[in-house]
């Protein structure tokens, strides 16, 4: 079959599962691209037989309008795959002329049967494009040559001058039949009607030449009378009419265009005037040929190019046979509209102007939607602020300025909180309406030479191009933040939002465009990790901070190739009987030119930017692993706690993924206890069905850092869990803290009253401890036993113990 197609499928799964049912099919895959833009280069580029389609793509421009602009260019076919019917989306989707409208799911048939058709349409096109260029080759011209055929005989004689381009042969030629066939195919039906009739004729035949195209001749014919039968013999001559053929089909052809053209156009004389015109000049103009004839064109031209001192026509000639440009012309109703016109002068003998040719279109929608693409260009289509291109150009041209009259320049960025959960709660639609609703607040906020655009998301940058002092903007900083801060009615709920403004200024921050708005990002920044909701200067001690993160991520997105990850692990004792050996796993960073790098630095940048899932998978794998060598090794470990992030949780399958480790390593799933975090169990629904799942692994659960989360402790007896671990924050100020002691002693109270174990954080000294084993908490951990360890020296410390 060797047909080759080609897969555009954002969703990667659906795309490689796609090419496996055309491979099954016999069809080759070529390529595989999830966006708009990639499919139309890469369309370009491999020339496929069909292109499958998704309508929704993750781009800026959908599968609509990239099979559009593909069969625009390359008129490469198209089959939508799509899970959407609506008429809208069947009307955009019409519009790029697909070979085919599959909704998903469909089944093997369905496709086979819908790129079989598809293909077909495919070959047929293709076959009448090639015919008709075949049609257009040209026809050399024929001599005269003879004709002569015996009826009674079936014996056809051809002599004469005969140079056709399909040369007929001299001598005999057995039967009409054979030489109609084989020479006038093109035109048997016609000369068969004829002779038929025993008529004499004259038809104009066409015939295939020896070049591939088709050649015509006059045949003219008549029947030579005899004593027994005067129908017997025909005789007759033929002459190459090729050439005359060719010249009115192309007269029948330009007629045809010159009548259906979409321009305009104007014939004049030598001497400029009017003398035809075709039906759309008439459409565009509204004038008829009556109107105008014997006129010369001015009367419908508004406006010349600037600086022309005649019109166009007028300064045609030898030198200059053609002139093409812009004009501004007037309808019979005095409507104007912008055209774009193409002038040529026609020459006679001695290259003297017999005519004139004015072919015109009415460009007016062109040059609107230039002006609309300019807008868009430099604004943003949401909120009708400018947008990242229109501050780089005003930045340029408002820096220049101050430099030149030597005054400062403030930036202010913009970044809103929280606007995320908006979003996710009410829908991107009420986080549209909210972004409109703020631009019109904003721009009632700042002064009319301020420049306010929207970067992008929630960011929205806003530039003052002369200031004062600092406390100019930071006042203005502050006005804005209350104007955010009124609350907003979205969709019948009153919404509260607040931002964090970062400031810059030149000359003092940076001289630069690019300086200035990392200066201005960098302080923005850190008005978030202070707190948000308030707007920060920028120092020079902000950009050393960023500068520090920018490297930890990207250190931090090799440092699982590069095996730079290790596991220290801290006891766990028992604080009520001798207990086996039972420990944490802690992970640690050994960064190559930093040293040992605590998780506190990098694992709040690993939950940004996605690296905590593949780094937590890690961590269970190795600690699961070195669990079964101590367990291997005589080791009678009791319990191996493994801190669990919350975003690895919602994971779909991450009770899969736990489960796979186990079963790799060999590691009891009872010996296992997953430390969560406080905050999953506000997820209710979610959390319930997350732990029950783990808990048919057969592993222990405990919450992590208990206490300093908003849950409600009515959640503890409706989640599986087995442990609670009491935060350092409340174990660090026993037993002088009154108020810590009273929350330890709720915490414990109420754990063992729902049958949960305790195990307290962070114990440093022999009263913390004391105090707690009075309580009955079961297990702590702390710099009073231990510090986390590495693995080679856990065996020598467990010995120890066992010895005391």
């Amino acid at each position: 079959m060797n047909q080759r197609i080609m897969i555009v499928e954002d969703e990667r799964i659906v795309a490689l599962d796609l090419k496996n049912s055309l491979t099954h099919l016999g069809y080759e895959v070529v390529g595989m691209v999830s966006k708009g833009n990639d499919a139309i280069i890469q369309a370009g580029s491999l020339q496929p037989d069909m292109i499958l389609m998704d309508i929704n793509l993750e781009d800026e421009i959908d599968g609509t309008e990239a099979a559009r602009t593909i069969f625009e260019r390359w008129q490469l076919p198209v089959i939508f795959l799509t899970a959407y019917a609506e008429e809208k989306t069947l009307e955009k989707a019409q519009e790029s002329l697909p070979y085919g409208y599959l909704l998903k799911p469909f089944d093997l048939r369905e496709l086979k049967a819908t790129l079989q058709m598809a293909l077909a349409r495919r070959d047929t096109e293709q076959t009448l494009r090639q015919t008709e260029e075949r049609l257009r080759l040209a026809i050399k011209a024929a001599n005269l040559g003879l004709w002569e055929w015996d009826r009674e005989r079936d014996q056809l004689q051809l002599g004469g001058h005969n140079t056709l381009s399909l040369s007929f042969e001299h001598g005999l030629c057995h039967g009409i039949d054979q030489f109609i066939n084989r020479f006038i195919a093109p035109s048997q039906q016609q000369l068969r009607k004829a002779i038929a009739k025993k008529e004499s004729f004259n038809l104009t035949l066409a015939y295939p030449a020896a070049d591939g195209g088709l050649h015509w001749i006059d045949l003219y014919a008549d029947f030579k009378a005899s004593d027994t039968n005067p129908k017997a013999q025909m005789i007759g001559v033929f002459i190459d009419v090729t050439e005359r053929c060719r010249r009115e089909e192309q007269l029948r052809q330009a007629n045809l265009v010159f009548d259906t053209a979409a321009e305009g156009i104007i014939i004049m004389d030598e001497r400029h005037r009017i003398i035809s015109t075709n039906p759309a000049f008439t459409r565009l103009t509204g004038y008829r040929l009556e109107d105008v004839f014997g006129l010369t064109p001015e009367m419908l031209i508004h406006q010349r190019r600037q600086g022309d001192a005649s019109y166009p026509w007028m300064l045609l000639g030898k030198r200059q046979p053609a002139w093409h440009g812009e004009m501004v012309c007037v309808r019979k109703d005095g409507r104007q509209f912008t055209s774009w016109h193409h002038v040529s002068v026609v020459q006679g003998h001695g290259r003297t102007a017999t005519h004139y040719v004015i072919a015109f279109s009415d460009i007016t929608a062109i040059r609107q939607a230039e002006a609309q693409l300019n807008h868009l260009a430099y604004h943003d289509p949401l909120t009708g602020l400018g947008n990242r291109n229109k501050l780089q150009d005003r930045l340029a041209i408002e820096l220049q300025t101050a430099r030149i009259n030597q005054h400062q320049l403030g930036l202010l960025f913009i970044d809103l909180d929280g606007f995320k959960l908006i979003n996710d709660t009410l829908g991107h639609s009420a986080g549209d309406q909210l972004l409109r609703l703020l631009a019109d607040r904003l721009r009632g906020t700042i002064r009319s030479s301020d420049v306010l655009t929207r970067q992008g998301g929630d960011e929205f940058l806003l530039l003052v191009p002369v200031v004062n002092d600092a406390n100019e903007l930071v006042s203005l900083a502050e006005k804005v933040l209350q104007t955010i801060r009124t609350p907003f009615c979205l969709a019948a709920e009153s919404v509260t939002i607040s931002a964090s403004i970062g400031i810059a200024i030149f000359p003092k921050d940076s001289d630069t465009p690019e300086g200035l708005l990392q200066a201005a990002d960098s302080a923005m920044y850190e008005a978030k990790a202070q707190g948000r909701n308030l707007c920060l200067l920028y120092t020079h001690e902000m950009a050393q901070r960023s500068m520090d993160k920018l490297r930890l991520e990207q250190g931090l997105a090799l440092a699982l190739d590069h095996g730079e990850f290790t596991l220290f692990y801290q006891p766990i004792h028992s604080l009520i009987h001798h207990d086996q050996p039972a420990v944490e796993a802690l992970l640690r960073w050994c960064h190559p030119e930093r040293g040992l790098i605590s998780p506190d630095l990098f694992i709040p940048i690993a939950e940004e930017n996605g690296l905590i899932e593949p780094i937590g998978e890690w961590v269970m794998r190795e600690a699961c692993r070195q669990g079964s060598a101590w367990l291997a090794s005589g080791i009678p470990l009791s319990r191996l706690a493994v801190n669990v992030s919350v975003r690895e949780l919602r994971a779909g399958d991450y009770t899969a993924r736990v489960a796979r480790i186990l079963k790799e390593t060999g590691f009891p799933p009872h010996l296992l206890e997953l430390e969560i975090t406080e905050s999953m169990m506000q997820q209710v629904d979610q959390s319930l069905i997350k732990f029950a799942e783990l808990k048919q692994l057969g592993v222990n659960i405990a919450i992590d850092d208990f206490g300093t989360g908003f849950s409600s402790l009515s959640l503890l007896k409706s989640l599986p869990i087995d442990r609670i671990k009491i935060d350092r924050s409340f174990v660090q100020p026993l037993p002088q803290d009154r108020h810590s002691c009273e929350l330890c002693r709720s915490i414990i109270s109420l754990a063992h009253t729902l049958d949960l174990t305790v195990t307290a954080e962070g114990i440093e000294t022999p009263e913390q401890l004391e105090f707690l084993q009075s309580l009955g908490c079961e297990d702590g951990q702390g710099y009073l036993f231990s510090q986390p360890m590495a693995i080679q020296q856990l065996p020598d410390y467990w010995a120890k113990k066992q010895d005391h």
